[in-house]
């Protein structure tokens, strides 16, 4: 059977059934707006590197952050469109090149890339707006505030007309305004609209390019055989077997490093996928795997369990929370379990690159262009300048892809086999090589005042660091306490934390310690309330002087309806959290249905400061929460030091049965915006557990979550 490329299988697959797609695109004539292209053979003139303009109109915005589901293709174009006064639909959007010189930080991670650059965008679009209005004031011979920009054009007051085209070559020879004025919010045309996103078309028809799509001439692929035990070392080899693989051109030994420990494997190089992974799969390796293999769930709770009666290092504090507890009668005290999590982007790891002897290419999806070209000039001494760097949309990221690890192996073995090569993991490489995010032992313990009040709380949190995996330092970083809400009024309120170092590598997971430190302090938070008989809504609110929580909380209160009489079939649960700047308030609602427990409703309230489009938004909180929900139901095991689960029959992602009504509210802001694409995440699993202590009287201290064994 002749292989199909996924890209051609899709265009294939959509010109034969359109009926796939109902639903998921507008009407022909919006579809037509939405893919079209402005093409012109007129010359274009660049007024900053955001924005380029043809003589004849025609007008292309550059997105410079990569895009992998979050939107960044449409959003950041849109701010440059509101304030260059451009209609967002009539553009050309196009994927910038990958340059720290003109666009600084491109990587994309704790969605910061609105957060961070969103006035300097403003700033870009307003300043290309100015120099058109002042070239057509000089060609008018009149005051600059007599010529207003309005829709790709700049108009008189008596009514006279130029194009933004017939004004370009002028304008790209004036001085650039460093301060141009910009618009006040109530003035937005384009920001906080619900524009359909021009990346969605591309990706459902097959045109859109990903990592995996990606070869170049004379390419070979490559297929890494690794240690199913962590550190495991290569003894010895033999590729006599992957050889005879027809296709197979040769098998070399590869590392890469991991926040500093480096893991081997044995790649078998081919002339198609297909052959590399036959070639891999008759190889016969042994490993050195020293003592590795006694590391399991068990040896790591109990380590955690005998590590978390140490004092650990204060991350945060306030008031003398230690004297509290330890004069006080009487502690409240709970401790939480959270797993090992993967990262399973549904796009496989993959990278391309081409090393030759003083310069470099890499092909591929990332989420840190400019790290890629960093590392490879630092690794094979080559100039910055003399290395590019081709990155394409991404099938999905959440830190993982944020890392240059698998680049690495590319790097390695193109320079020792001197053709470019590229290196595709399958779902089980994976799954059971990492890095993940980490696992967590979180114990709370508080004191409760004679008028019901939270007195005195300690959070303390045993885990691994990202920063700080190897070495001799045992001091937790800041890092560690990611979610833990300090708004909270308590007088003395301590947050310590207990490093831990293990050989299983952790990184950056979407929401990082914010995913796994809520499920604790919001369930604890919970369990307070009810001991001392208060509705977790009100006795939140009590503690909170925050306005954006408050606003957040008091918001999904009533969009849930949280002060319906319950029935002894629905229970509701609560969790707020902040993450990039935005604050989010979460309600799970949870039934009883034929002797199981399902989730019937998500109601969640954002504040994100000013949105930039609001079906982005909710996508993001959708995609935060569903992803969410997959970590609540599926963790990873560690047995003899390596990875049980294998792929998606042992570690299920949700199912669309699983998945419950979700509905979110944004409230409306002028405050600077925030970060969207992660803050729906951390409620998820203190809402669902405080949902169903509402609904069954059981306390879920422990992920996952097993639905069907609760009842």
């Amino acid at each position: 059977m002749r292989n199909i490329p996924r890209r051609k299988f899709i265009q294939l697959s959509s010109a034969s059934g359109a009926f796939l797609i109902v639903g998921c695109i507008p009407s022909a004539e919006g579809k037509e707006k939405l893919i079209s292209k402005v093409t012109s053979n007129l010359p274009s003139i660049d007024l900053n590197q955001f924005i380029s303009i043809g003589k004849d109109g025609s007008i292309i915005l550059f997105n410079h952050r990569p895009e992998m589901g979050q939107g960044t293709y449409q959003s950041i174009p849109m701010i440059l469109a509101e304030e260059l006064e451009v209609d967002i639909d009539l553009v050309e959007i196009r994927q910038s090149q990958a340059s720290r010189e003109l666009y600084g930080s491109q990587m994309v991670v704790g969605s910061r890339s609105i957060q961070t650059q969103f006035e300097q965008l403003r700033i870009m679009g307003a300043s290309a707006r100015e120099i058109l209005r002042q070239a057509a004031a000089n060609k008018w011979e009149t005051d600059l505030n007599d010529c207003r920009a309005s829709n790709g054009r700049v108009v008189s007051n008596d009514g006279q007309v130029f194009t933004y085209g017939e004004l370009i070559e002028d304008a790209s020879k004036l001085e650039v305004p460093q301060k141009p004025p910009l618009k006040n919010p109530d003035q937005f045309k384009v920001i906080g609209k619900p524009f359909h996103r021009r990346d969605i078309p591309l990706k459902t028809n097959g045109e859109a390019q990903f990592g995996i799509d990606i070869s170049v001439p004379g390419m070979l692929y490559a297929s890494v055989e690794r240690s199913p035990v962590f550190l495991g070392k290569i003894k010895s080899f033999d590729e006599s077997e992957a050889l005879k693989v027809q296709g197979v051109k040769q098998v070399i030994s590869t590392s890469r490093t991991v926040y500093g420990r480096t893991r081997f494997g044995v790649a078998v190089l081919a002339e198609s996928y297909w052959a590399a992974v036959q070639g891999r799969n008759v190889l016969l390796i042994e490993w050195d795997n020293q003592s590795l293999e006694e590391v399991s769930d068990l040896t790591i709770e109990k380590e955690s369990l005998e590590a978390s009666n140490s004092n650990g290092n204060e991350l945060f504090g306030r008031g003398n929370t230690d004297k509290i507890l330890d004069d006080s009668k009487e502690v409240i005290e709970a401790s939480y379990q959270t797993p090992y999590q993967a990262h399973v982007p549904m796009e496989p790891m993959n990278a391309i690159v081409s090393v030759k002897e003083n310069s470099a290419e890499f092909w591929g999806s990332t989420q840190n262009p400019n790290g890629i070209r960093s590392f490879i000039a630092r690794k094979y001494e080559i100039s910055e300048n003399d290395i590019k760097i081709n990155y394409t949309f991404m099938g999905g990221g959440f830190g993982r892809r944020s890392m240059t690890d698998v680049v690495e192996e590319a790097a390695d073995l193109s320079k020792k086999s001197r053709v470019p090569v590229k290196v595709i993991w399958s779902r089980e490489d994976d799954l059971t090589q990492g890095p993940f995010r980490a696992c967590s032992l979180n114990v709370c313990r508080a004191v409760i005042n004679d008028e019901g009040k939270v007195h005195a709380l300690e959070h303390k949190i045993v885990a691994q660091e990202i920063r700080n995996q190897t070495g001799e330092n045992m001091k937790a970083g800041r890092q560690l306490m990611g979610g833990i809400n300090t708004n909270y009024t308590i007088p003395h309120l301590s947050v310590k934390g207990v490093l831990r170092k293990r050989h299983i590598p952790v990184s950056y997971w979407r929401a990082v310690y914010h995913s796994t430190n809520p499920f604790a302090h919001e369930s604890f938070i919970d369990e307070l309330a009810h001991r001392v008989k208060k509705d977790p809504i009100a006795f939140r609110l009590e503690m909170l002087d925050q306005p954006r929580y408050r606003r957040v909380l008091e918001e999904v209160a009533v969009r849930a309806n949280w002060q319906a009489s319950r029935t002894d079939n629905i229970g509701k649960g609560v969790a707020i959290a902040e993450r990039s700047g935005a604050y989010f308030a979460m309600v799970v609602e949870v039934r009883k249905l034929k002797g199981r427990i399902v989730i019937s409703r998500i109601t969640t309230a954002l504040d994100l400061g000013i949105c930039i489009n609001p079906d982005t938004v909710k996508a993001q909180t959708e995609g935060s929460i569903v992803m969410g929900l997959g970590a609540v139901y599926s963790g990873l095991t560690i047995k003899n030091g390596a990875v049980n689960e294998q792929n998606f029959n042992t570690y299920p992602m949700l199912k669309m049965d699983q998945c419950p009504e979700i509905e979110t509210y944004i409230i409306k802001s002028n405050a600077p915006p925030d970060g969207a694409g992660e803050s729906g995440l951390p409620t998820v699993a203190p809402a669902l557990a405080n949902a169903i202590f509402d609904l069954t009287g059981k306390r879920i201290r422990k992920l996952p979550i097993d639905m069907n064994g609760i009842m």
